[in-house]
């Protein structure tokens, strides 16, 4: 009897629901808002399902050593942070609802092990940028690097790319470089052409291939 009354009043909630403004529907099928993240060790995410319906959700981590939650109800997860590198597995319990049936929903977290963390309001130019042709160049980023285990990174991203009034390629000086534990200075080697003011947009990756971003404004 109990679960006959619960069941009850579940469908009068969903009509309710259904006759509401956001026209938002017991039969309507629940995803997660996103199925992958990529972060680094000592980042915090917030992930969870899309859905206004008044279902039981549940969620559990998987590995459960190195992050700050392992598990919980809702659907939300709130902030978790990850302090081992690893990967991950977010594993969301939905429960039957309209015509659809009880599933599970996963939600995969990579977490690397390096963070590299640029400081782009202070980049270093040899000769500062102006219209015309580039050659002989340097730019200087400075950057500050932690890994896990505490040794030293192999970085060999070469290229930093532009976009914006110039068409400049760049190199880094060595082909690589090894990044201590610590500030850093990346070197690369500038090229190209100017061939008016205004604004270009430096993007420099790290060690997963994310880019960060900074402008540089040709005054000259």
């Amino acid at each position: 009897m109990k679960r006959l009354f619960t069941l009850l009043g579940f469908s009068w909630m969903c009509l309710l629901v259904h006759g509401s403004p956001t026209h938002v529907s017991c039969d309507e099928d629940v995803s997660v808002l996103q199925s992958h993240y990529s972060i680094h060790f000592g980042d915090a995410i917030e992930t969870g399902v899309a859905t206004e319906l008044p279902l039981s959700i549940s969620w559990k981590v998987a590995p459960q050593a190195g992050v700050s939650k392992t598990s919980g109800t809702g659907k939300s997860t709130g902030k978790l942070v990850f302090s081992q590198p690893g990967k991950y597995e977010i594993t969301f319990v939905i429960p039957a609802h309209g015509d659809h049936p009880a599933k599970t929903e996963t939600v995969t977290v990579e977490v690397s092990s390096v963070q590299m963390i640029f400081d782009l309001k202070n980049p270093v130019f040899s000769t500062p940028l102006a219209t015309g042709t580039i050659s002989g160049i340097n730019m200087t980023i400075p950057v500050t690097v932690k890994s896990y285990d505490g040794k030293p990174v192999e970085y060999t991203i070469r290229e930093v790319q532009t976009t914006g009034v110039a068409a400049i390629s760049s190199r880094l000086k060595n082909d690589k470089a090894v990044l201590k534990n610590g500030e850093n200075q990346l070197v690369f080697e500038l090229s190209g052409a100017v061939p008016t003011k205004g604004n270009v947009q430096f993007r420099v990756y790290d060690t997963t291939g994310e880019a960060h971003f900074f402008t540089y404004s040709i005054t000259h």
